[in-house]
């Protein structure tokens, strides 16, 4: 079946569903298609637009690159290229929708990488969306896209998102720049970027429960019971104890 008879079947399928008129439909559809063909005719130029900017990255260590993402004097095109160089060090093949594969901490500072590897796609997406090229917008939708596509990812970063997230998507969303459904996900908004930083400090497990904290274990990844709290409203991390009462 070619695409064209493929859309004709779902516009009558979503008729007897919905009953939406054929004309509403088949209008979504046709924006539905166009949206695909102009993804697919970015790639390209995204692909292009990327390899540039890994080249011009700092020779950093992750920490370095991290912690560079959040000097304000930082440009907008040495942000994204420190932001991607670190994706490609701590993400497989540098592509957010595997970010669930991300393990460890950086020693000796004890900074959990995936929640570096979180920080940053949303700071590419900053850096990009402020560079003066058409290419660098589709760069941006498409890492916050390909995020996304992580399960746990989109769980954790995009449903339950930072404060940033509402900027980014309505700044894509006035220059058009949608996923090929035509509207961001939207969740609820809960502490603001950067997500990692040093372990520091100590925490019963009760008080990290009590006060909502997410769980992180021995890899960094949040889990529903761990090692480590990450309380995602202030950004700190902390160490987490037992306390056992001797009767």
């Amino acid at each position: 079946m070619n695409i064209k008879k493929m859309f004709g079947s779902v516009v009558v399928l979503l008729i007897f569903i919905s009953g939406s008129s054929a004309e509403d439909l088949e209008q979504r559809f046709n924006i539905l298609s166009q949206r695909y063909a102009a993804t697919r005719e970015a790639r390209a130029e995204i692909s292009e637009l990327r390899k540039t900017l890994e080249a011009e990255a700092d020779m950093l260590h992750p920490l370095q690159l991290w912690q560079s993402l959040f000097v304000p004097e930082t440009t907008p095109e040495k942000g994204a290229a420190n932001a991607l160089a670190l994706l490609n060090q701590l993400v497989e093949n540098g592509d957010p929708a595997k970010w669930e594969r991300t393990a460890g901490f950086i020693l000796p500072s004890l900074v959990p990488k995936p929640l570096m590897a979180a920080d940053a796609v949303y700071m590419a997406a900053h850096f990009l969306l402020d560079m003066d090229s058409p290419a660098s917008g589709e760069l941006a939708s498409w890492l916050l896209q390909r995020f996304s596509d992580s399960p746990k990812a989109k769980f954790f970063f995009v449903l339950t998102a930072p404060e940033e997230y509402t900027i980014l998507t309505r700044t894509m969303t006035e220059r058009e720049i949608l996923p090929p459904f035509g509207r961001w996900t939207g969740g609820e908004t809960e502490g603001k970027l950067p997500f990692a930083s040093p372990v520091r400090g100590y925490i019963t497990r009760d008080s990290a429960e009590s006060a909502g904290m997410i769980f992180l274990n021995a890899a960094g990844q949040p889990v529903s019971n761990g090692n480590y709290a990450w309380d995602r409203r202030t950004g700190r991390i902390y160490h987490v104890y037992e306390i056992w009462f001797d009767f």
